[in-house]
């Protein structure tokens, strides 16, 4: 990834804005004060937390926004520049997967629609308007694909070269010369490690807040996050933005299945329609998925219910650790 990211290039290093508190960066971060935001393979007025202050920060006339898109998802409404973004069929890339171990060497199926372009063609084209010299920036796709592949890398010893070549994904194979090193001291998974405020993994309570339900945002079968939400047909499928809860915390709110909802907390409000099931246990609530706002009940999504907090150790997101109380709406 050196290769690709190429962070010898850089001067000076910058500061870094955590993702999971970009509303607080773009209404509170100063000297200096966030004044533009690129996003491309990303849709932080959905995605990010704490939604009311992500597009409060949007929506400042002082911030230039540009988004290189596909469709009008909910951040490309807050840009002053949308740059239309080919999809997989139209660009060459190298895929590596989540939870296995294979690549892909991937080539256009068709020509770019219209004006659209990749990443990497938007990220030479602006560093050469911005007078970067390095030669670096020059190369295609397939170049930059060609020069990491000429690295000598153990994983892909003995791969279906063939198959690779012409597309397909293939499995690496790890032999056992191939050993993973891990940050600790040993470089081997530490069960037990001193060093950390906690020497072993035990049970740590929740933060959550003080609203009766734990709000539990899991993932939609018909989307990934924010992904696929322009599919019509998919949207049909899933039927409605449902929030799930327990027959007898239903009964204990007087409650019915169908019922338009409006669950919130310190942060926010967001609509809902009920769907009573068993599947959810007593005291917890379950929203599955990230909807676009435009196709919501109210005027918010799930996010608005959850925090910028951060994890104690690794700074990741507390998407799973908010609490809410739930009320039929009027």
């Amino acid at each position: 990834m050196a290769e690709i990211l190429r962070e010898d290039f850089m001067a000076r290093k910058t500061r870094i804005v955590n993702m999971n508190q970009i509303g607080t960066a773009l209404n509170q971060l100063d000297h200096p004060p966030l004044q533009s935001l690129y996003v491309y393979h990303s849709n932080p007025a959905s995605i990010t937390p704490d939604q009311n202050q992500v597009l409060k920060g949007l929506s400042r006339e002082d911030l230039f926004t540009v988004v290189h898109e596909r469709f009008m998802t909910d951040s490309a409404r807050f840009a002053d520049i949308v740059l239309p973004s080919t999809s997989s069929l139209e660009h060459s890339d190298l895929y590596r997967s989540y939870g296995n171990y294979c690549i892909q060497w991937a080539r256009p199926a068709i020509s770019p629609i219209g004006e659209s372009k990749s990443n990497w063609q938007v990220f030479s084209l602006l560093a050469e308007a911005l007078g970067f010299p390095e030669p670096f920036f020059r190369q295609s796709a397939e170049d930059l694909i060609h020069h990491v592949l000429a690295i000598p890398s153990p994983v892909r010893q003995g791969i279906d070269e063939d198959a690779f070549a012409s597309g397909k994904a293939v499995e690496l194979i790890l032999s056992p010369e191939v050993k993973t090193q891990f940050r600790t001291p040993s470089g081997k998974i530490e069960i037990l490690n001193p060093s950390e405020p906690h020497s072993l993994p035990c049970y740590l309570p929740p933060h959550g807040g003080s609203d009766p339900f734990r709000l539990m945002t899991g993932p939609s079968v018909y989307a990934l996050n924010s992904s696929f939400r322009e599919r019509d047909d998919l949207r049909e499928k899933e039927k409605a933005m449902f929030l799930k809860m327990n027959p007898a915390d239903a009964r204990g709110k007087n409650l019915k299945d169908g019922d338009r909802v409006t669950a919130f907390n310190q942060l926010g409000q967001v609509s809902f329609i009920l769907q009573i099931t068993p599947k959810v246990p007593s005291g917890v609530v379950a929203a599955e998925g990230v909807w676009w706002l435009e196709h919501c009940p109210g005027s918010r999504s799930v996010n608005a219910l959850t925090s910028q907090r951060l994890t104690d150790r690794g700074a990741g997101s507390t998407f799973y650790d908010n609490t809410v109380d739930v009320k039929r709406e009027s």
